[in-house]
């Protein structure tokens, strides 16, 4: 592994949604109410299945919820009514420090009259000091300062999961409901027969790190205070408002995403189109950039699946420096096109004593080697 800092993981992988319906849209529209169709985008004259990252984010969430029971899980809660007493907002308890998935995967939320300037003569804005279990802000201190949201970007980013088959991936399935009496209710699901290839990345430098500078307050100010108190959490430099866990946890919290990914499962109607969302390739490296380099790397052939060596190539001539870890190549034996399968495996002989090295793995045995590089 380079010496130069690793601030960012960064991968892609393929998942195989043959015969599947993993995201949907609802019904058709016009006149056939009983057509269950899933999400779709249009290229150029093509309709392409997709997969939205909201979805798959959630499957990630959930495999990790179930593959470390030992972390607590960061439920929704409601966390403001209405006058009418109806939820009018939601959201966990936006706490990283308790929370492994707050901290990874980000949260918001808006504050009543967020970017109002206050006025140094007592013109608060009143806000109620409220419940801490449920993670709120106190109240803004009088003088000339902003209302803020809490708000936390997400260090992990993903992409939608883009379908590799762009025209003849469609299959339509008929079925009835029977009735003791009187006719059968027709049904119709349409369904994908193809490749879903996504683009993932993990901001590993500011897991376990807050910043409350600016037009930003990643860290509610109630916790800033009960962590600091308890010795969970540090400012480093007085000047600023930036703070960090003490004992930080991030390569626990990321070999855990990342051992969560490699054996994902979810999608929508299972009991009808039961498919396997584990990645069948995933490619991934550690760098000092948050560049999401390995993108577009994939194309749908007759034989299967085939990865662009002249493409990945490429991709680490260019940020060979950059790279400070191997690029680990997971890929199911038997799954990728079989020609381009042996042309891999011939590439990767060839690079041997080249930077960046390249090992090519099982998707994760993959994962679990680039997770035992992080320092």
């Amino acid at each position: 592994m380079s010496n130069k800092t690793l601030t960012h993981i960064v991968g892609t992988f393929l998942i195989q949604a043959e015969g599947a319906f993993l995201n949907g849209a609802g019904l058709a529209p016009g006149e056939d109410r009983n057509f269950t169709v899933p999400k779709t985008f249009y290229d150029f004259r093509d309709r392409v299945p997709y997969v939205s990252a909201q979805a798959w984010k959630r499957w990630l969430r959930n495999t990790f919820q179930e593959e470390n029971p030992d972390e607590p899980a960061a439920e929704l809660v409601g966390i403001m009514v209405s006058e009418t007493g109806a939820t009018s907002k939601i959201g966990t308890k936006m706490d990283p420090i308790e929370y492994a998935e707050d901290d990874i995967f980000g949260y918001m939320r808006a504050e009543k009259g967020q970017g109002r300037v206050q006025s140094e003569g007592g013109g608060e804005e009143i806000r109620d000091e409220l419940d801490e279990d449920k993670g709120k802000n106190t109240p803004i201190a009088k003088g000339k300062e902003k209302t803020l949201a809490v708000m936390r970007p997400a260090p992990f980013a993903a992409s939608i999961l883009t379908s590799l088959r762009k025209s003849g991936w469609e299959g339509i399935d008929e079925g009835f409901v029977h009735l003791k009496e009187g006719t059968p209710l027709p049904y119709k699901t349409r369904f994908y027969n193809t490749q879903l290839q996504g683009v993932f990345g993990l901001n590993y430098s500011r897991l376990g790190v807050f910043r409350n500078e600016g037009d930003r307050i990643e860290l509610d100010r109630l916790l800033v205070d009960r962590y600091s108190q308890k010795g969970i959490l540090r400012n480093p430099d007085s000047n600023r408002k930036i703070y960090e866990m003490i004992e930080n946890p991030r390569k626990d919290r990321a070999t855990k995403i990342l051992r969560a990914l490699a054996v994902l499962r979810g999608g929508a109607k299972l009991a009808a189109f039961a498919v396997d969302v584990s990645p069948k390739v995933v490619i991934l490296a550690g760098l000092t950039c948050g560049n999401l380099i390995f993108n577009d790397l994939f194309e749908d052939t007759k034989e299967g699946p085939r990865l662009k060596l002249d493409t990945i190539q490429q991709v680490l001539d260019d940020y060979a420096a950059r790279v400070v870890t191997p690029v680990f190549i997971g890929i199911r034996t038997g799954y990728l096109n079989p020609g381009n399968e042996k042309d891999l495996q011939e590439w990767v002989g060839d690079r041997a004593g080249k930077q960046p090295i390249v090992r090519l793995l099982s998707p994760p045995q993959a994962i679990e080697h680039l997770t035992g590089l992080l320092p």
